[in-house]
């Protein structure tokens, strides 16, 4: 999942009542020929195959997508014991290119082991960019607020209003160029497709490893078709099962347990730059002295009000972990002598970063109004003075508002006879994705304690070792499991 979608906005009044259409039975597709991927096969040999499915699953027998499809087959010597479907999220990753050309941090190969006894199969989602076709052009969503500062934050009615005509705007560039399609990429349909994959395969359930973003389809999969769900690991993955206000709530006070550990540690710590000093009452004077005059931050040609600042540092803390801790203190250090140049999340792209919100406008709450936003940031910042909004799904749905195309596939819990799940996450994610996983009798979670994401896709060698071995045998870690 990217920074971005975890920056999510809606209402804390908003509840989610709306109910996802039914599971829509999928046209029966053509028998798959598996062929040399484009681009090769990679290490490991990787195979191809077109998938086509409807545009429309209502309308079974009109305009058809072509969905490209990666395999990797089983290479124990015998049959496939099972199918694991992957998704990395994004929303919109190129899936097919990162399996076939996975790069590896420092532990085990993820798959490697897996496959001995399961085919592992990814797709490449429909509109993003791709192997499949067609794909949006999404140039056309340049005129989107990138930068989430006070500026971007509305202050009356009148400036919600302007951001949601911007919003509209920039929308409707792209839609125009393909709206069928445009208006059929979020995640229900792209369940529908995971669907139509299962049974091109001929397999009566499958195995899923759900991604970050990829995780938010998982959970509509497991709702529109839980009878066909073997197992799911969620690694890093958003809760889209909860009611919306109590999970914004709940992200804010992990974001306020990650200070209170922060500041721990720099009480602690000599070498701390703020040692000796009150940590969440200087963030908490420099993000109020923000607010009223940004904080230049020269080496990147910005500036960042009281927002912004909340979000960077959240997200900062969300991303890094303890090792950060160091270089954090000290970029706040400079912030409050007067440049914040350290805090920006990049040097060429220095303000929190955006995702095409094609997919989670449809499936998050939105703000209808500027009373319901700020609601929403009062809330929050009574839950968490430190960052407010910052770090929840709090600043890119601000993207939505406005948006053309409505929510259709709203947060609902998941059904209770589903087998047993995995959640999978770092410090920074793995509560949230537990959320997701909790109210299923049986599931587990495996934590780690320190930075990363899609932990099994990057090789951690704990995580690929529980996670393999729920895949292939369903045996579920016992509670407090961590690596």
């Amino acid at each position: 999942m990217t920074r971005a979608i975890r920056r999510a906005l809606v209402a804390l009044a908003l509840a989610a009542t709306a109910v996802p259409a039914a599971a829509t039975p999928v046209a029966a597709t053509e028998t798959l020929t598996w062929r040399e991927c484009p681009g090769g096969g990679g290490p490991d040999g990787m195979e191809c195959a077109d998938l086509r499915v409807p545009l429309d699953p209502a309308r079974p027998d009109g305009r058809q997508l072509t969905l490209v499809l990666g395999r990797l087959r089983a290479d124990g010597g015998h049959p496939a014991e099972g199918t694991v479907l992957v998704n990395y999220g994004g929303p919109g990753a190129p899936n097919v290119e990162m399996m076939r050309d996975r790069s590896l941090s420092p532990g085990t190969q993820p798959f490697a082991s897996l496959r001995h006894h399961m085919d592992i199969v990814t797709w490449d989602t429909r509109g993003f960019p791709g192997l499949s076709t067609p794909a949006l052009d999404f140039s056309c969503l340049s005129g989107l607020p990138a930068n989430p500062d006070p500026l971007a934050l509305p202050t009356d009615e009148a400036g919600f209003r302007r951001l949601a005509a911007r919003n509209r705007d920039a929308a409707d560039a792209c839609r125009t160029r393909d709206p069928e399609l445009f208006d059929r990429m979020d995640a229900a349909a792209n369940a529908r497709d995971m669907e139509a994959v299962r049974r091109a395969l001929g397999v009566p359930r499958m195995s899923l490893y759900m991604g970050s973003y990829g995780g938010v389809y998982g959970q509509t999969y497991a709702r529109l078709y839980p009878e066909r769900v073997r197992g799911m690991v969620l690694d890093g993955t958003p809760n889209h099962t909860d009611p919306y206000p109590a999970e914004l709530v709940a992200q804010a006070r992990e974001n306020g347990r990650r200070m209170d550990r922060f500041a721990a540690w720099c009480a602690t710590d000599t070498g701390c730059a703020l040692h000796g000093r009150d940590v969440p009452a200087v963030w908490r004077a420099l993000t109020a002295r923000a607010d009223r005059t940004p904080v230049p931050a020269p080496d990147v040609h910005a500036s960042f009000g009281g927002w912004t600042l909340r979000m960077l540092g959240a997200e900062r803390l969300h991303a890094a972990g303890p090792a950060d801790w160091p270089a954090l203190a000290r970029d706040i250090a400079h912030a409050v002598d007067g440049d914040a140049s350290g805090l920006a999340e990049s040097p060429t792209h220095p303000y929190p970063s955006m995702s095409y919100p094609v997919s989670h406008c449809r499936e998050w709450p939105r703000a209808k109004n500027f009373a319901d936003l700020r609601s929403t940031v009062d809330g929050l910042a009574r839950v968490d003075p430190n960052f407010g909004a910052g770090g929840t799904f709090a600043a890119s749905m601000l993207a939505c508002v406005g948006w053309p195309v409505g929510v259709d596939d709203p947060v609902r819990a998941l059904p209770r006879d589903l087998p047993p799940l995995l959640a999978v996450g770092s410090w920074g994610d793995s509560a949230m994705t537990a959320r997701a996983v909790d109210r299923v009798p049986g599931s587990g979670t495996v934590t780690h304690d320190g930075p990363g994401h899609e932990l099994y896709a990057t090789g951690n060698a704990c995580v690929v070792a529980h996670a393999d071995r729920y895949l292939t045998t369903g045996a579920v870690p016992p509670p407090g499991t961590a690596c």
